[in-house]
């Protein structure tokens, strides 16, 4: 059946700034401390530019739908195509349930300040299949939901810039000291960060997996990710400063330090209770569109390489209005397992937010670490193919663009899976075993699925 193109270059502007800047990342971030603000800096040139660059190029060169596995197949042949998806994939459903109990947190923080643990899970279950749902809907119906998303974004930044302003005006003081002593690099501080801002700013690939429903994706593609990128850059690093504004950097709670920042402000004010509700609403909207466009692009990826016979069928099936149905369900189970597997692990839900990032980040960080290599040889081997959008300069800087990018992953990966200054059995074996077990299934299904294919291409 062939596919209906719905999407505008406004709609892919949308949806890739919904999909990237996370407001959750910002109190993870702020957390770090003032080093972050050239930490920022140094990772945004190093990896953020270089990434959002070659997505723009690959995305245009090659506007087929499936985004990134066409793009690593294209370099590294099928079968890292395929287990790069898997990892692309599935690091999805793992990653979620971080962010549900994020959202949940926020629902506590407004109407329950006791919530237990396990109720929070039973919220996080019970929108992980609203998002399925939304899932199945035709792209026509389902992008408004990043695209309310951003327009909720940009309200809670507003808000809290205008916030910052008052706390300041109200105190005449920050809550922390900064100044340029404080704000250059700290490498205690590099640690934790580079994981973090690369967490922050994955997605310049992601509104390619949907290329086939594009009116013009060689034109719009690029436009959408260097705008997109430009704008996320920018309001990370103002959004990180006015948590510092108004919070102490050792009481910022990393799953809801936005709220933090407005119901420290307005303490006492007859308004509190009301913005509070407001800010509340306008971060779990924001949160659960994020979660729906990753959905919406990475349930696109793996139903194309599960189609063309590369990872189990199942994940191929698609409704009469070409939703990946089979994808969405897979991952909707996944993420409810993972979830309460990992309800049993943490102590609470700072510390669950934390286990299940690091966990679905480092199998995330398996696909972009093909992802590069794979641009590099498309840039030597396909020399002859029209690029709509080039990396600016010659070949040897692009390719030094990529492995500059290449060398942030595998840093991100190295710290990831030690997990320097924590305790070993808590925080890095169930991280450690996690990813094996991912590893693993991942083996099993793509070999699976190529002799599967290969059986039916012979008796075909």
């Amino acid at each position: 059946m062939e596919r209906k193109k719905v999407l505008g270059f406004w709609d892919l502007t949308l949806f890739s700034f919904c999909a990237i800047f996370g407001v959750e990342a910002i109190a993870t971030s702020a957390a770090i401390g003032p080093s972050a603000i050239s930490w920022w800096f140094i990772c945004i040139v190093g990896y953020f530019l270089p990434f959002g660059l070659i997505a723009a190029e690959l995305g245009s060169t090659y506007p087929e739908q499936g985004g990134i596995y066409i793009w690593i197949k294209r370099g590294l042949g099928k079968k890292w195509a395929a287990r790069s998806t898997w990892y692309y994939w599935v690091s999805l459903p793992l990653w979620v349930p971080a962010i549900y109990i994020a959202i949940a947190e926020i629902i506590g923080h407004m109407f329950f300040p006791n919530m237990s643990l396990w109720t929070q899970i039973l919220i996080g279950i019970i929108m992980i299949w609203v998002a399925v749902l939304i899932n199945l809907c035709p792209l026509k119906v389902s992008k408004w939901v990043p695209n309310f998303g951003t327009i909720t974004r940009l309200a809670v930044i507003v808000g809290m810039l205008v916030t910052a302003v008052i706390y300041f005006l109200k105190n005449g003081r920050f809550a922390n000291e900064i100044n340029m002593s404080n704000i250059m690099p700290n490498l205690n501080a590099a640690i934790v960060f580079i994981p973090i801002i690369i967490y922050n700013l994955e997605g310049c690939e992601l509104i390619s997996a949907a290329s086939g429903e594009m009116k013009n994706p060689a034109r719009d593609i690029p436009k959408a990710v260097i705008l997109s990128a430009i704008a996320i850059a920018s309001l990370y690093l103002i959004t990180t400063f006015a948590v510092w504004v108004v919070i102490p950097i050792s009481e910022i709670n990393v799953a809801s330090g936005i709220l933090q920042v407005f119901t420290i402000t307005f303490s006492g004010h007859w308004m509190q209770r009301v913005i509070t509700l407001v800010l509340g609403f306008l971060i779990s909207s924001t949160l659960f569109a994020e979660i729906v466009a990753w959905n919406l692009g990475m349930n696109r990826t793996v139903a194309e390489a599960a189609n063309n016979g590369e990872l189990p069928k199942t994940l191929g099936k698609m409704t009469k209005n070409m939703a990946p149905i089979g994808a969405s369900i897979v991952s909707g189970i996944i993420s409810t397992i993972v979830i309460i597997v990992y309800g049993f692990i943490a102590k609470n839900a700072g510390e669950l937010f934390w286990h299940v990032v690091s966990f679905s980040l480092v199998v995330g960080l398996f696909s972009y670490l093909m992802l590069f290599p794979s641009f590099i040889i498309s840039r030597i081997k396909d020399r002859e193919v029209k690029r709509p959008y080039r990396v600016p300069g010659p070949d040897w800087f692009a390719i030094l663009l990529a492995v500059m990018a290449e060398v942030f992953i595998l840093v991100a990966l190295l710290v990831l899976i030690i997990q320097p200054g924590h305790d070993f059995m808590r925080s890095a074996l169930p991280i450690i075993i996690g990813v094996l077990v991912t590893v693993i299934a991942g083996e099993i299904l793509v070999t699976h699925s190529s002799r599967a294919s290969e059986l039916r291409n012979k008796c075909g």
